[in-house]
């Protein structure tokens, strides 16, 4: 079976929360998989995936704008984005002609798109099975922004999916964009229980781990050497003092550090939501500005009384946030399960195999 995943280069949650379905649909004897992405995502996805290398083929040919912030701020940049959209729409007629070449020569049983749209486009050129997965789409993000003729032909590609998974917490709006729908609820990567104790028995603190990547733009040092914790951090903030451990920029399983965690702090994407929920967690969420998918990530989440919403104007009293956390009294995680196997019958079933 020769499967294509087509995966935004929007961040790194849609590569992430993809790496355990390419690792399960390869234990399909004679699986081959194709995954198209940017440079950078592709990178990424190498050093997760590294044990199954002959086994998958990488392009780095295929980018999108998805969401532009403003520099140094939390907020769409709206004339930015609209510029570099209309730009991306004089290429879709290359890029579908190019993929539909690209599908037909390597006979592709079928198209996973996450969430690019012009590929789903490409398939049905080519009479192929395609399947959208996500938990949101472009389309219902930009019209928050902009009116018909900027997000219209997003929605044109979506709608011609054969099959859509859409992955929980996820707008309702979405399950008109494809009469054959699934709702699943959420995918992580593999912890390795090894790891969580060998990182949990470097300390006798309480840990809380930090990730939020380039969204927290605050210039000035934080000082939490006086706080009664452990701090695993990524990148984003300029934490000071002795309990503070940056992480390398390589690192591979963000999973594991959760696990060994107490307490999470965090970029509100969705996969990383998933696997801090996955791991059952009280958190503290970073979210983006206004946009579709983040508000409805903070509402439903808020509403379970699974995380704290932040807008980043907090982050200099970091002891105060995670008092906020130790506060929640969340709903039980029960609703969560990793949905890996269940999703991959879809996909097959999609290509044809029952």
């Amino acid at each position: 079976m020769n499967f294509i995943f087509y995966i935004t280069n929007h961040g790194f949650g849609h590569a992430s929360r993809n790496v355990p379905i390419i690792k399960r649909l390869l234990k399909e004897p004679g699986s081959k998989i194709s995954v198209k992405t940017d440079h950078t995502r592709c990178e990424f996805l190498k050093r997760n995936l590294y044990e199954y290398q002959d086994h998958i083929f990488f392009y780095e040919d295929c980018k999108e704008n998805g969401l532009i912030l403003k520099k140094g701020e939390m907020l769409p940049d709206i004339s930015e984005m609209e510029r570099m959209i209309r730009k991306d729409f004089t290429q879709w007629g290359f890029y579908i002609a190019r993929e539909a070449r690209f599908l037909m020569e390597n006979k592709i049983d079928v198209v996973i798109s996450d969430i690019i749209p012009w590929a789903l486009k490409a398939a049905k050129a080519c009479r192929i099975p395609c399947l959208l997965i996500g938990n949101f789409t472009w389309s219902e993000m930009y019209k928050s922004y902009y009116s018909r003729e900027i997000w219209e032909p997003y929605e044109e590609c979506y709608r011609m999916a054969d099959k859509a998974v859409w992955y929980e917490i996820h707008a309702k709006v979405l399950h008109g964009y494809c009469k054959d729908y699934e709702c699943v609820s959420m995918v992580s990567r593999s912890v390795d229980k090894r790891e969580v104790e060998k990182i949990r028995n470097q300390f006798s603190k309480e840990i809380v781990f930090v990730s939020l990547g380039g969204s927290a733009e605050i210039s000035r040092s934080i000082h939490v050497g006086h706080l009664p914790y452990e701090f695993l951090v990524t990148r984003g903030l300029k934490m000071v003092g002795d309990n503070v451990h940056m992480l390398p920029e390589d690192m591979i399983n963000t999973p594991d550090y959760i696990a060994a965690s107490d307490y999470v702090i965090a970029k509100g994407g969705w996969s990383t939501v998933a696997e801090i929920l996955l791991q059952r967690k009280k958190c503290a969420l970073l979210f983006r500005g206004e946009n579709s998918e983040d508000n409805n990530t903070k509402m439903v989440l808020e509403g379970r009384q699974q995380c704290i919403g932040l807008n980043g104007d907090e982050l200099t009293d970091l002891g105060a946030v995670i008092d906020e956390i130790k506060q929640l009294n969340p709903d039980s995680y029960d609703i969560y399960q990793d949905d890996t196997e269940k999703i991959c019958r879809t996909i097959m079933k999609t290509a044809g195999i029952d």
